[in-house]
């Protein structure tokens, strides 16, 4: 229902998505509103919004305390190990035929994930506690990628591939020693060379078993292909790269940057989302890498960051062209716009 500002009670959920005129996310769909989102709509003077009628499964603010939230996280662990298990059998070639049956379970554990209340971004953080770097990866690969499939608008049968897709992209590395995965200097000219022909050694091992889709196959082989003909090992234009793979590539880049390894710290999401500005639209489909974007910094609205300057400050404003510059909330009430002054960065995201 529409409420009027004055109606409107401390605990009630926003039942849309709410832009200042010139187009810039100020409050998400499903918020609950607290003291400071009602200063924020007087702020921006809004006089009504709609309403959610029933109350909200859960504040965005504490998703992680949720039990929806440790159901997913219980589950999500169990995913992994078994994604482990898979694909270290298909490995070792200890089987004629892979466990479909638990590729499916996997698929679909993360293809529900994608229509439940949870944030992506925390579903994926909950991950990163985990050390097993490659199979972590891909079951968050596998994650980011079917909402940008939703986001996209494709089926659900396309979604749900790209979930497989994801578990299997970087099956290659597993055949890459661990040495040159985790080195913390720079690769040699030949440890470069052997890292880059992960994904033909992927494409190799999958293809000897008839059960998996020709199209994972081929997502194992073009994930590192660009739109500039700038990746590898095929070095393939856009015009020669299926839908699939342009997709993981987005979810694989996005994913590897903002996650701990340890040769470095994670990198902060808003400087990857810099990264994408700059690079994307040559590097990356178009279409595709503006609606990650637009959708992935959603999930950073309200969040907590700390600045170059030592201060910390809450994310209330994602600006519409300079989408990785937002307007931030000091922890003393000022304000910062970081599109304006550019001396100042997000160096990451305070839990």
């Amino acid at each position: 229902m529409r409420m009027s500002l004055e109606n409107i009670k401390v605990g009630m959920s926003v039942g849309q998505d709410l832009y200042t005129e010139s187009g810039q996310l100020i409050i998400l769909n499903n918020t609950v509103v607290t003291p400071e989102i009602l200063a924020r709509l007087k702020r921006f003077k809004i006089n009504a919004v709609e309403i959610n009628d029933s109350a909200p499964e859960a504040d965005l603010f504490d998703i992680k305390g949720t039990p929806a939230f440790h159901s997913f996280k219980s589950e999500a662990v169990e995913a992994k190990e078994s994604l482990s298990a898979s694909l270290d059998s298909i490995l070792q070639q200890s089987s004629d035929t892979v466990h479909i049956d638990i590729i499916n379970n996997l698929s679909t554990l993360l293809y529900e994930s994608n229509k439940s209340n949870l944030h992506l971004i925390d579903m994926v953080y909950s991950m990163h506690e985990y050390s097993d770097a490659i199979y972590t990866h891909s079951v968050n690969v596998g994650m980011i990628a079917s909402h940008l499939g939703r986001w996209l608008g494709l089926s659900d049968d396309d979604i749900k591939l790209l979930v497989t897709c994801g578990l299997f992209h970087d099956i290659g590395k597993l055949l890459i020693p661990k040495e040159i995965l985790t080195k913390s200097g720079d690769l040699t000219a030949e440890e470069r060379k052997l890292l880059r022909s992960h994904p033909q050694k992927g494409f190799e091992l999958l293809d000897q078993f008839e059960d998996i889709d020709p199209r994972v196959k081929q997502v194992a082989l073009l994930h590192h292909e660009r739109c500039d003909g700038s990746g590898y090992p095929l070095h393939f234009e856009g015009k020669n790269v299926d839908i699939y793979s342009k997709i993981i590539a987005i979810a694989d880049v996005y994913e590897a940057m903002t996650a701990e390894r340890a040769y470095r710290e994670p990198i902060c999401p808003f400087a990857v989302v810099a990264y994408f500005e700059k690079e994307g639209v040559h590097k990356f489909e178009t279409q595709y890498v503006l609606k990650f974007i637009n959708k992935i910094l959603d999930s950073y609205l309200h969040s907590k960051v700390l600045l170059s300057n030592g201060q910390e400050a809450t994310v209330i404003l994602i600006h519409k062209n300079m989408k990785s510059r937002p307007l931030v909330k000091l922890s003393d009430g000022g304000f910062l716009d970081l599109a304006v002054n550019l001396d100042v960065e997000i160096l990451r995201m305070v839990s």
